[in-house]
């Protein structure tokens, strides 16, 4: 197992992951809308190499987690433009709507964080240990691009104690009611300085 830097090339195996993850969570029934929103949610993610990292095993990626300068915004409009032919007009609005609760969350925590902070956008590990190993790496990386602090938001899909035994402390707490298909979704920001 080994850390390598996540380049646009893995969005496909990373949106795999997180289908994997995450899929099922609003109970759509339509795999392909389902993976649809998994690709979104990645590419939304996904703001450059700077700071992403996947862990690899041969040629399986086991995990990644994107990272990015606070200021950093996503580029996801042309990509989304063009998946027309993807979702109907129905699926493409509730993948929008996704992203919007995304966006939503993303806005909390930048209110809270310094123009040169570093905010962990998605985290997916498959394997023990390989969670811990790629956020040292990231850490470790964000230090060196002199971010002072770094955050990230946790809903109920996340494993809270988790950033509490790796030093982050709850910095903000907040209900998200922007996607129905949710509910209302608890949510902590979490920050670390470095």
């Amino acid at each position: 197992m080994h850390l390598e830097i996540f380049t646009e090339k893995d969005i496909p195996a990373a949106s795999a992951l997180t289908y994997k993850t995450w899929g099922g969570e609003m109970q759509l029934h339509d795999n392909a809308l389902e993976s649809f929103i998994y690709e979104a949610m990645v590419r939304y993610y996904f703001r450059g190499e700077g700071l992403s990292l996947k862990l690899q095993e041969q040629d399986h990626m086991l995990g990644f987690l994107l990272a990015a300068p606070v200021g950093v915004q996503a580029h996801l409009e042309p990509w989304f433009a063009t998946q027309a032919e993807v979702v109907d007009a129905a699926g493409k609005k509730l993948a929008q709507n996704y992203l919007e609760y995304l966006a939503f969350n993303g806005h909390k925590v930048k209110a809270l964080a310094h123009p040169n902070d570093a905010l962990l956008c998605l985290f997916v590990s498959t394997v023990h240990g390989g969670g811990s190993k790629l956020l040292a790496a990231v850490e470790e990386r964000a230090r060196s691009s002199h971010a002072p602090q770094v955050h990230l938001w946790a809903d109920a899909t996340c494993n809270y104690d988790y950033y509490r035994h790796r030093g982050y402390q709850e910095s903000a707490h907040f209900v998200n009611e922007v996607l129905p298909q949710l509910g209302a979704q608890q949510t902590w920001v979490y920050s670390k300085k470095l």
